[in-house]
């Protein structure tokens, strides 16, 4: 095939790649959901092609196309979506910013941070604010981890929860201190998912905070205090892991039995 065939093949399947991304965009529209989820599923699926169509139609679209267009341009992921994307984090509907927000999370961009940081610190909603944190976890760039960790006094437990969970793909130092912090929040989601992270790095240092969060007011905080310190593996913690198992019943009861396995290589089937 020559040069000038093969070129103008290529035209002629982007042209048509380009007529479908037209249909289906105008499917967005439709009242019925599944078509609606059929569409979008259509232009994910056609990628890079259905980029330019997307942002023409979005810029000037409604409350419903500029969201769904968020969502679909994140998934593709193509970085030319970016300015769009940055554009409707000013958007005066929150729905539009978190899904803007969660969209540039997954363009790989590794210019992004500042952006997101701003949001994670300004924006009014907390739900947006989640995002930003969830996205900035998302790109995997440890630059994030102080903007991060100032989010965890936000005022807004959720928000707390998605900064900390963001930490486990950054983990520093900087982000072990602050999780180690966490174990003491007021938020019971917090405590729990601080005391699973630890147990997921295996961090030492924490095994004094992890002891003593054994007597958390909330079970799930310390049967997951408990499994942690099974996880990091230091023989210190099998007294307060006994006295535990020894007062309590449930969920935390079988994850010292669990912990103290671990530990001791012995079965505890009453208290020692």
């Amino acid at each position: 095939m020559s040069k000038l065939a093969l070129a103008s093949l290529c035209a002629g399947l982007l042209s048509c790649a380009a007529q479908q991304a037209e249909y289906y965009i105008d499917q967005l529209a439709d009242p019925r959901r599944q078509v609606r989820l059929d569409a979008s599923h259509a232009l994910v699926q056609l990628g890079s092609a259905a980029v330019e169509p997307l942002l023409d139609r979005a810029t000037a679209g409604s409350d419903s196309l500029r969201y769904i267009a968020a969502q679909i341009l994140g998934q593709i992921g193509d970085r030319r979506a970016t300015p769009f994307l940055k554009s409707l984090l000013r958007d005066e509907n929150r729905h539009v910013r978190e899904q803007a927000v969660r969209a540039l999370g997954q363009l790989d961009d590794p210019h992004l941070h500042a952006t997101l940081a701003s949001v994670l610190a300004d924006d009014s909603v907390p739900e947006v604010r989640g995002a930003a944190a969830w996205s900035l976890g998302n790109l995997r760039d440890t630059t994030a981890v102080p903007s991060l960790v100032r989010a965890l006094v936000d005022t807004i437990p959720s928000v707390r929860r998605q900064a900390l969970a963001a930490l486990q793909f950054l983990w520093t130092s900087e982000a072990e201190a602050a999780t180690l912090a966490a174990l003491r929040d007021r938020d019971d989601n917090v405590r729990y998912i601080a005391a699973q992270l630890l147990g997921h790095h295996r961090t030492h240092r924490a095994l004094d905070a992890l002891c003593l969060a054994l007597t958390d007011d909330n079970i799930w905080v310390r049967a997951e205090s408990a499994r942690t310190l099974g996880r990091i593996g230091d023989t210190t913690a099998v007294r307060p892991l006994e006295r535990m198992f020894a007062e309590r019943e449930g969920p935390d009861h079988e994850a010292a039995k669990e912990a103290l396995h671990l530990l001791t290589g012995l079965n505890y089937a009453v208290a020692p």
